[in-house]
């Protein structure tokens, strides 16, 4: 009977302890498991502006978003920008901090040498970012800019050049039809000066801020289909991505979509489709056209 009775005891004892292991194992599956759910598996990057007229040995801020899943900004994710410049191998690293607004991130900049800098970041994944061409620093050929002056003169002042001259003009002539003052043919040369430089500036102006404004391009739009992180959920046959490339949208090689569609959509997806995963991307107008322009059937 005390066999019997020992023989039931150790029995239970080893089911107990059985049972305590798979016990133990299921609770750290568990925590496993929604450390991975928390983490989300994958995660989209969202440069908020993509660095134009970087200059060697100036430093530059860049900032972006990180979106879990695309849609939830993701705080407290550690981060580093690298560099590497292609000519020389040079490699820098730059530490990443996370602003005041949770799931946006910052980090400074300042590449030392003018030429191409191939750069990714490594924050919840690795993202590549498109070649950065950095321009030459002060001492160095740089390209002729516009005069001072003509900058600041717009088509409206220009104008009032000329309406001052021809009023200048008109009171000179009322002076010396009046009092055949000396003067007055020298107020009337002043006035006619005036009149000449407006008309002479008004045309140039209009030419320096023709010059001075940047279109929208195609090329524009393809660096922003990787750096706004399109490319993380839509596939696109002109671009090549070693990174993270997840398919959850529609491939959008030859996306036949009209531009009004697309530059409401690109505003607000939202406001579009209710149901829509797509995030709203903060995309400025600019942006938007030269997305638009990258995205149109070629």
């Amino acid at each position: 009977m005390t066999n019997k009775w020992m023989t039931k005891k150790w029995i239970w004892l080893l089911l107990g302890l059985v049972g305590l292991v798979g016990l133990v194992g299921l609770v750290g599956l568990s925590s496993l498991w929604a450390g991975t759910a928390r983490a989300g598996g994958w995660a989209v990057l969202t440069l908020e502006r993509w660095p134009e007229n970087v200059t060697a040995g100036e430093p530059f801020t860049v900032h972006y978003a990180l979106r879990q899943h695309g849609n939830h900004l993701i705080s407290g994710v550690e981060g580093t920008v690298t560099a590497v410049h292609d000519e020389t191998g040079e490699k820098l690293n730059f530490a990443v901090q996370e602003t005041n607004e949770a799931g946006r991130y910052e980090a400074t900049l300042l590449l030392p040498t003018a030429g191409e800098w191939r750069w990714h970041i490594e924050s919840f994944g690795r993202f590549t970012m498109p070649p950065l061409t950095v321009q030459a620093g002060t001492g160095t050929a740089v390209t002729a800019s516009p005069s001072p002056f003509l900058s600041q003169v717009t088509t409206p002042n220009s104008w009032l050049f000329a309406a001052g001259g021809v009023i200048t003009m008109v009171v000179a002539a009322v002076w010396w039809v009046r009092q055949r003052s000396r003067f007055a043919p020298m107020v009337a040369l002043l006035g006619l000066t005036l009149c000449l430089a407006g008309f002479v500036l008004a045309p140039a102006a209009d030419t320096v801020a023709s010059a001075t404004t940047s279109q929208p391009t195609t090329a524009q739009g393809e660096t922003l289909f990787v750096a706004k992180g399109c490319i993380s959920c839509h596939q696109h046959d002109a671009i090549s991505y070693p990174d993270i490339q997840t398919n959850m949208g529609p491939d959008l090689t030859n996306h036949n979509v009209s531009p009004k569609f697309l530059r409401l959509w690109l505003r607000d997806p939202v406001q579009v489709r209710p149901a829509t995963l797509m995030p709203n991307l903060e995309l400025a107008d600019d942006e938007i056209e030269a997305l638009i322009l990258f995205l149109q059937p070629h």
